[in-house]
């Protein structure tokens, strides 16, 4: 059912992008999960960006809509063993994050309102991934990492539905025209199938062993220099639960005028 709704979404959104104005959005996201992935992630906090258009009566608008979100972090200060047998103390950086890509469908309430109230439904899918880094400390702007590694992913199907508010600026500023710029204020309900993920960040959970949902440990092999000996060295959790999550988003909308 999720399949067919995601590709009624994907396919309204196409037909309709030659019908009226182009409207681009983006802004702050805060996640916060529910169900059983909230005994595994605290929140998480991205950036969305969105592409649609609104149709002629104003009342509609249809598009895509992308949110990446980190929701764990890690970094810690080891050996690195380069390929010419050197060394030297590097930040080992571990990020855990999601993205969603979904076809995005929004019905205004009202109309030429200062406030306009909306509800609107997302279907498409996302993506995990936890990714390793390493930097240089000197490296002040970590512009260029020593080593990057794609450590876990998974992904899932995943709808949303909710709602939001829509102010518009030109209130605010006087030489906008009517709908150029607007901000808007929104919460949508996440839900996708069963995925399975990383958190280097995890709660901690003093009373369970193992943990809740926990599917195994996630270790990475690092070389004593000095005795040469391989260890393991624990990098994460790997968690599986069905995907629910809540995020509330702050965006500002542009819009060319009509």
């Amino acid at each position: 059912m999720k399949t067919y709704l995601t590709f009624l979404l994907i396919g309204v959104s196409v037909a309709m992008f030659g019908q009226s104005r182009m409207e681009w959005s983006a802004g702050y996201t805060f996640a916060s999960p529910s169900g059983k992935m909230q005994q595994n992630i605290r929140q998480g906090h991205g950036v969305t960006l969105g592409l649609h258009r609104v149709l002629p009566e104003k009342r509609m608008s249809v598009g895509l809509d992308m949110n990446f979100t980190i929701y764990g972090s890690d970094e810690t200060r080891q050996l690195y063993t380069f390929d010419d047998g050197t060394t030297a103390n590097m930040d080992v950086r571990v990020t855990n994050s999601f993205m969603n890509l979904m076809a995005s469908v929004r019905y205004n309430l009202t109309t030429g309102k200062k406030v306009t109230p909306y509800v609107g439904l997302r279907s498409g899918y996302s993506w995990f991934r936890t990714n390793l880094s390493i930097y240089d400390p000197n490296d002040w702007d970590d512009c260029a990492p020593v080593e990057t590694a794609l450590l876990h992913k998974d992904g899932t199907l995943a709808y949303a539905a909710g709602g939001g508010i829509q102010y518009d600026l030109s209130h605010i500023f006087k030489r906008l025209s009517t709908g150029v710029l607007n901000l808007n204020v929104s919460a949508f309900y996440t839900q996708g199938g069963m995925v399975n993920y990383m958190n280097t960040d995890a709660p901690a959970h003093h009373q369970t062993t193992p943990p809740p949902n926990h599917v195994s440990d996630f270790t990475a092999d690092f070389i004593n220099t000095q005795t040469q000996v391989v260890h393991k060295h624990h990098i994460g959790n790997v968690y599986s639960s069905l995907f629910k999550m809540t995020d509330f988003r702050i965006t500002i909308t542009s819009r060319l005028p009509y």
